[in-house]
């Protein structure tokens, strides 16, 4: 992503390094918190350790989907985990460690899997990204560069009796919270979409989701924040911070301090390292996830699909068609898993009729921050008073970005909020 130099570096004027608010993270987070603060008339700074929107905001699937903005730890998965932790292949894998840290994080992970606690957080989590799906949806109706945006829907595809049933209970549930669906039969599923060649029973079309660039729509943020005087640092690592009265006055960079009235930390997995020199411990983990594309061929979906048994996504872009999944339970691990990649497109063949060669040979990988109990926390530090926490979002940071920015800002200004902010509050985490 190019950058101007008067972004990129802090002037010689030392004002060049104060603002309202600075805010930690350069992601589609940090960015969107950017823009709502700036609209309410607030100086904002935005400082990131590297390029903006280059960390997990760059090249995920780009859904925008309250149909799935479901917390992580889900009913059940605590079972699929440990079965799929023996499979290296797996959608949702847990890479083996006598780790303490990562013993305590599956220990909450399961905990939290419990239909009572998802009771409660699916439905915070599902109105966060209704809300920012039509927050996307403004954004790209006003002039500015585009992100891709369309909003299409979410085609669901299903091959097995018992995976049908089990999506039918879900698009049900989801359906009480607002979120319509069509039930399409296997020969209406090939009509609107003959990319989809290999057997299969039927699907489920969500008919409110979305999806876009992911990376263009992060430079959209960033574009409008700019507009509005939002100051982005890019490769600027903060390494600690100033603290007085239980306050952060400034914080710690090796090219000079940073100081501000508030701050935020938005810094996605980084968030957790940050964290521990901030006095909180935040029970973190990455979660590796893959991308890769394909040009445009002669068969192009219409809309995302989602190959629901194989857990394989599919977003059509004007000139791309990319492909992403699996969940990795990493340590700080960005490398390529060719087998892990392999399978993705594997399974994606197996159902869709693709371009024999990708257009890029180098699949992306990101690293996802993942709370153990699967859902963001946003809301104030409980250590410092003018410390507020936007972090956690795992797979859902791109579909949320806009509801976390209101959220957050609404919490700041002291407004009765859009949205219940306990399912999000970071109390229950630090």
């Amino acid at each position: 992503m190019s950058t101007s130099t008067q972004n990129s570096e802090l002037g010689p004027d030392k004002s060049d390094a104060r603002a309202d608010i600075a805010i930690i993270g350069a992601g589609v987070i940090g960015l969107a918190c950017a823009l709502e603060l700036a609209r309410r008339g607030k100086r904002v700074l935005v400082v990131d350790r590297g390029e903006a929107g280059c960390g997990a905001s760059f090249g995920n699937a780009g859904w925008l989907t309250p149909s799935l903005a479901f917390p992580l730890a889900q009913p059940g998965y605590a079972l699929k985990a440990l079965k799929w932790t023996m499979d290296p292949e797996s959608p949702f894998y847990i890479r083996p460690s006598l780790d303490p840290a990562l013993l305590k994080w599956v220990s909450i992970f399961a905990f939290s899997s419990r239909r009572s606690k998802f009771a409660v957080n699916a439905p915070a989590l599902v109105g966060l990204c209704r809300w920012s799906t039509d927050a996307w949806e403004a954004i790209a109706t006003t002039p500015g560069p585009d992100f891709g945006f369309a909003r299409r829907g979410l085609l669901v595809v299903l091959e097995t009796p018992h995976g049908l049933e089990t999506a039918r209970k879900a698009a049900a549930y989801v359906q009480t919270l607002g979120i319509p669906h069509e039930l399409w039969d296997a020969d209406r599923v090939r009509s609107e979409e003959p990319i989809v060649a290999g057997k299969q029973i039927g699907g489920i079309l969500y008919t409110r989701d979305a999806h876009c660039v992911p990376n263009l729509a992060v430079a959209r943020l960033r574009h409008e924040a700019e507009k509005l005087g939002v100051r982005v640092i890019e490769n600027r690592e903060v390494t600690g911070a100033r603290i007085a009265n239980g306050r952060i006055a400034a914080l710690h960079t090796r090219q000079g301090e940073i100081e501000a009235d508030q701050f935020i930390l938005a810094a996605g997995y980084w968030s957790a390292d940050l964290g521990r020199q901030l006095g909180l411990r935040l029970p973190m983990r990455a979660a590796k996830g893959y991308s890769l594309q394909f040009a445009r061929g002669p068969m192009h979906p219409t809309r995302s699909i989602s190959l629901g048994e194989r857990k394989v996504t599919v977003t059509p872009h004007a000139q791309r068609l990319r492909l992403a999944g699996t969940l990795e339970i990493v340590g700080n691990d960005s490398s390529i898993n060719e087998r892990r990649v392999n399978a993705i497109e594997r399974g994606a063949r197996g159902l869709l009729t693709l371009p024999s060669e990708r257009a890029e040979a180098k699949p992306w990988a990101g690293l996802r921050p993942c709370l153990a109990d699967g859902m963001p926390a946003i809301g104030p530090s409980p250590k410092h008073r003018n410390l507020w926490l936007a972090v956690g979002h795992q797979m859902t940071g791109l579909k949320c970005a806009p509801g976390t920015a209101r959220l957050l800002a609404e919490l700041m200004a002291g407004e009765t909020p859009t949205f219940d902010p306990r399912p999000f509050s970071p109390e229950r985490c630090c």
